[in-house]
């Protein structure tokens, strides 16, 4: 009985290990400053900045994060996009854009 509990529990952490979890967007909240995104997050790839129809300043951060599928059980990856929104410099949006999923071959050759 005590084997077959200790392989559940194995499978339940395999299983849950199975995925690709992003960072950037964890590392934000709602209501943080420019500045304090940026010094999180280190500086975005592209900005874009424009006034709304009230004047008031709306910048669009971006960022590209890359992680390892399957938690690292993989050679494929996935590149995620991120968008952090701000008004008049305080950010009131974290938006997630497209993702590239990037799969690897390698052709390995065992000698046994």
């Amino acid at each position: 009985m005590k084997t077959k509990s200790l392989i559940l529990i194995f499978l339940v952490c395999l299983i849950a290990g199975c995925k690709t979890h992003t960072v950037l967007s964890g590392k934000v909240n709602l209501g943080m400053s420019k500045q304090e995104v940026i010094q999180a997050c280190g500086k975005p790839y592209k900005q874009s900045a424009r006034y709304d129809k009230e004047e008031n300043l709306q910048e669009i951060l971006y960022y590209k994060e890359k992680t390892w599928d399957d938690a690292g059980w993989s050679w494929n990856t996935t590149t995620t996009n991120h968008m952090f929104v701000f008004k008049n410099g305080t950010l009131v949006a974290i938006e997630q854009g497209d993702e590239e999923h990037n799969k690897q071959s390698y052709n390995t050759l065992f000698v046994w």
